[in-house]
């Protein structure tokens, strides 16, 4: 049986003059993520541009959050965009039994 798994949800906001600096602090999240087995994805709303959806899956072992949070460090992540209060959202995955 594969282990629990985690997802990060976190909504960005990115000026449109910080798109293409976001995109590319974005891209070694994602590349760094990836090296810690991590699944990334982004969505971008089609109503109002700039405004992201950031998606991380991962294995919940010892340490991946801790590895993820100084991959967005490194990225520099936060600092080509505007995040509000209470939009980083970890959920856990939830089993059913048969």
């Amino acid at each position: 049986m594969p282990g629990v798994r985690k997802l990060r949800a976190v909504r960005a906001i990115v000026r449109p003059d910080r798109r293409d600096e976001y995109l590319g602090c974005w891209r070694r999240y994602a590349s760094a993520a990836d090296a810690a087995g991590a699944r990334v994805q982004l969505f971008e709303d089609q109503v109002l541009p700039g405004r992201f959806l950031e998606l991380t899956e991962h294995e919940a072992a010892q340490g991946m959050e801790l590895a993820l949070e100084r991959a967005v460090q490194e990225a520099e992540l936060r600092r080509s965009c505007v995040r509000r209060e209470g939009d980083d959202v970890l959920y856990r995955e939830v089993t059913l039994d048969a």
